[in-house]
């Protein structure tokens, strides 16, 4: 057997081992947040059922709870205060409206922010933090931001595989964490410079999967050198994925230029196992008529979308999204 043969084998095993340990691993602690989860909701259960007898309040007030955290803390040590046996109380009582229906596959501080929502708000939110790995803080940004309006809600059942281009577009982009209260027209360096100043952040706003390839990522064509703004690789989607920045209103000019980025990345850049590369116009202003007959009528791949510099409220968010579905029928 030649000696690169021998490596090679040697590296499939290598693969191979890592990914038992790693999936090993990933059962474990779901497996532990899970049980743990359970623990606090049946902790909440026995509150409800036993010293309260069913009813929402205990019969002799919150001396029964605080002497019970007292009793739990002598013996576990923290974690039992007498808030968290109320998140647990309030977990159990709030899970009855969705009986069946929670996972579990979060741990108990999630929940304890996702009980402060409304039934349809929680079991949104639960499938997204489990689908998109959300940490604690990463789900507060996206209960924040509004993401239960802005996300289709068939798109959590969604495989992988099933994923398409439009599931991962945003519109609007909402960048308040570059700390900006205006960017005039033409400062796109500006821009630039202050999404890469905060590039994780950034990540976040964008979705799952995205990873971080370049900036000003040059494309020779001929003697003329062009240079696309950002590019991106989406994992789930196994594309490129090229932003250009525009601090003005966009034009259709703006688009006939992403396109022939895009064009250049598909048959110059990706390989075969790539699929086609999306385009994203991040742009201060857009008109959706200019779009739709700029664009073909089968486009799958060139999006424009706006950017705020400031989270917008829950009515402005709403009409948003009103005029870009009426744009789209």
């Amino acid at each position: 057997m030649m000696k690169t043969e021998i490596q090679d084998n040697d590296t499939v095993l290598l693969e191979k081992a890592i990914s038992i340990i790693d999936t090993g691993r990933k059962e474990v602690i779901e497996a532990i947040y899970n049980e743990s989860t359970k623990s606090y909701y049946r902790l909440g259960k026995l509150i409800v059922t036993e010293e309260q007898q069913g009813k929402s309040k205990a019969k002799y007030g919150k001396k029964t709870l605080e002497n019970l955290s007292k009793s739990l803390t002598l013996k576990y040590g923290r974690g039992f205060s007498l808030s968290t046996l109320k998140d647990c109380r309030k977990f159990y009582q709030k899970s009855q409206s969705l009986t069946g229906e929670l996972k579990f596959k979060l741990t108990f501080t999630h929940y304890t922010y996702l009980i402060r929502l409304d039934d349809d708000e929680m079991r949104f939110y639960e499938q997204y933090a489990i689908k998109n790995s959300l940490s604690v803080r990463e789900l507060q940004k996206a209960v924040q931001n509004n993401t239960i309006l802005r996300v289709d809600t068939n798109q959590i059942s969604l495989s992988e595989t099933s994923v398409k281009p439009k599931d991962i577009i945003k519109d609007p982009y909402i960048l308040d964490f570059l700390g900006l209260d205006e960017i005039n027209q033409g400062e796109e360096k500006l821009l630039e410079s202050k999404l890469i100043e905060h590039l994780e952040k950034f990540l976040l706003e964008l979705g799952r999967g995205f990873a971080f390839v370049k900036k000003q990522y040059r494309l020779t064509l001929s003697e003329d050198n062009f240079y696309a703004d950002l590019v991106f690789y989406n994992i789930p989607l196994k594309c490129y994925v090229v932003i250009e920045l525009k601090t003005r209103k966009l034009k259709h000019q703006d688009l006939g230029q992403l396109q022939m980025y895009v064009n250049f990345f598909d048959r110059e850049i990706k390989t075969e196992d790539d699929n086609k590369t999306i385009g994203i116009l991040l742009c201060s202003e857009k008109n959706d008529s200019v779009v739709k007959y700029t664009l073909p009528e089968d486009n799958e791949h060139i999006f424009a979308s706006k950017y705020k510099l400031y989270l917008p409220t829950l009515e402005e968010l709403k009409n948003e999204l009103e005029i870009s579905n009426e744009n789209t029928i």
